[in-house]
């Protein structure tokens, strides 16, 4: 009879404790890969969502909220900001880069998203089919948005499907996107004209009121500067002075009128790439000093975030641990429970020839084929279960999470081997050392 043989019938004679441990052998694995599988995924989409975006700025409320709703699109807006701050962060010397965003709409629970052509660049985005927009009212679509080439679509009113939809406005898809492995995927992405008609605001309004504004604050400018000049010189006339002061506050009524006629269109928030490290710090001061605006640091966030996520993770690692522990246990003491019932059968091995090298492989064969089964098992339940989950879960779907053979997987596999080999080592090597004497003479 083979070695093989006697290892498979020796595990055969006591099934129940041989299953036990292979089942936990494989429960330990599979939640070690998992948790590492969503790990690894959590921190791929953090760093790809998040890259090269130094600041975030909304409306006044939580940090936390206005990154998660702006770079990830998971959460709720905290407000809007007036559209006119655009210019004024855009013409800060500590800003290389700004892109304006302008949420409030989704379809099919796929945010749309006003914005620039920036916006696809930061990302490398590249179109698959069609075009980019090119006027109001066309949407690129993200490549996880289950939607076709010219479709027409009307958005509905929040963020969250199931709201009444704009029936005024309808969108039209003109491109769809390859995928990108961002949050670009999961979007639908138009001119930031679009979003702000669709709500009843126009950008053009705006840019005619602030320039309008900024020249009659020009000409009020001049205008008291000439008569400071001009009563200088003629102090005395003071008929002149009444009518160019009549004049001048006519000039300023018809601002402040205009001013409350005119309702200033507001977008989301603005991504923000600073041109050093030190702005990351400096402007972020200087501008959560306006009432209307709050900049938060994504990377500051993001490691707050990781740090209270880390706890329930840190949880389930130990619990594997935990679990993985006692399958070495389980296959030490399935190993060592029967082996006073084999010293006879070993001694007759002994006896026909088999050496003590011979004697401890076959012993340790065991505990080696139970880690093999349990490993490759702990495989197949793992890749079926987090593919399973990631169909369940709508935002492992929607963030297209993928089962990923990484380097700690390996480390994971090769971990329990050498447990559950050095699990076999005591049994084994007590095993090749009975005195076959002793037994045979019982």
């Amino acid at each position: 009879m083979s070695d093989l043989n006697l290892v498979l019938l020796s595990l055969k004679s006591r099934l129940s404790s041989t299953i036990l441990a292979v089942l936990l052998t494989t429960f330990g694995i599979s939640i070690s890969i998992i948790l590492v599988q969503f790990e690894n995924h959590i921190k791929t989409r953090l760093n790809n969502d998040g890259k090269k975006i130094d600041i975030v700025i909304g409306a006044k409320g939580s940090p936390l909220q206005i990154v998660l709703s702006s770079i990830y699109h998971i959460d709720l807006p905290t407000g809007n900001i007036p559209h006119s701050s655009l210019k004024t962060i855009s013409e800060d010397p500590l800003v290389d880069k700004v892109i304006p965003l302008a949420l409030g709409d989704n379809w099919k629970n796929n945010r749309i998203v006003g914005t620039t052509y920036e916006y696809l660049e930061h990302y490398g985005a590249k179109l698959d089919k069609g075009r980019n927009w090119q006027k109001e009212f066309e949407v690129v679509a993200g490549s996880s948005v289950k939607i076709n080439l010219n479709q027409e679509f009307s958005g509905s009113h929040g963020l969250i499907d199931g709201n009444n939809s704009h029936d005024h406005g309808k969108y039209r898809v003109v491109g769809i996107l390859k995928p990108t492995g961002t949050v670009l995927d999961r979007l639908l992405l138009t001119s930031l004209k679009s979003v702000l008609q669709i709500h009843g605001q126009d950008i053009e309004d705006n840019e005619k009121y602030h320039h309008e504004h900024d020249k009659h604050e020009h000409e009020n400018h001049e205008h008291d500067k000439h008569e400071h000049e001009k009563h200088k010189h003629q102090p005395n006339k003071n008929k002149h002075k009444t009518d160019d002061h009549d004049h001048n506050s006519e000039q300023k009524s018809n601002c402040v009128n205009n001013n409350q006629d005119f309702i200033e269109p507001e977008i989301t928030s603005l991504l923000i790439t600073t041109k050093s490290p030190i702005a990351n710090i400096n402007l972020p001061r200087s501008i959560n000093k306006q009432s209307q605006l709050q900049a938060a640091n994504p990377a500051f966030e993001i490691t707050r975030l990781s740090a209270m996520l880390g706890i329930g993770s840190k949880s389930f690692k130990l619990l594997s641990i935990i679990i993985m522990l006692i399958a070495v246990l389980s296959i030490f003491t399935g190993l060592a429970s029967n082996f006073e019932n084999r010293l006879r059968d070993l001694a007759i091995l002994r006896a026909i020839g088999y050496s003590k090298a011979r004697v401890f492989k076959i012993i340790s064969f065991e505990g080696i084929i139970i880690v093999i089964f349990g490993i490759i098992i702990g495989l197949c339940s793992s890749f079926l279960v987090f593919n399973l989950l990631v169909d369940i879960i709508a935002p492992l779907n929607n963030s297209n999470a993928k089962f990923n053979f990484s380097i700690d997987i390996v480390i994971i596999i090769c971990l329990v081997f050498l447990a559950g080999l050095f699990a076999a080592f005591f049994p084994a090597y007590k095993g090749s050392k009975v005195s076959v004497a002793k037994q045979l003479t019982q």
